[in-house]
């Protein structure tokens, strides 16, 4: 009987110890992905980059930073970007972008009523 117990104890211990383990191994790896996200967000472009980034021609990179319409840095004569926020930069957008067109639709609807 004591041998029986002894057995499960041990078992019940490896099994707890297997367990937290496997949680630490999985915590430590979701702050490892977090950090990556972050140092992603973080990463400075230059403006080569930046255009390959953005899928657009470095010109237009260029006119977009003149009408102040991305969000950029200056360091002296150097133009960087940041790559959070010309992620943001594209989601405010697409979100201005469905306003946009909600408020087409409703403008189209009031001009045009439907008849009974």
């Amino acid at each position: 009987m004591d041998k029986t117990f002894s057995h499960l104890e041990a078992f019940i211990t490896e099994l707890v110890n297997g367990a937290v383990q496997t949680a630490l191994e999985q915590q430590q790896e979701i702050r490892s992905q977090e950090q990556i996200h972050i140092d992603h967000r973080e990463e400075v472009l230059n403006a080569d980059q930046a255009a390959a980034y953005l899928h657009i021609a470095k010109q237009t990179l260029y006119t977009l930073t003149s009408k102040r319409k991305v969000p950029f840095y200056k360091n002296g004569k150097k133009i960087l970007f940041r790559r959070g926020d010309l992620d943001d930069w594209l989601n405010r957008g697409k979100h201005m972008e469905v306003v946009h067109i909600r408020k087409e639709g409703d403008v189209y609807t009031k001009k045009n009523p439907l008849k009974k």
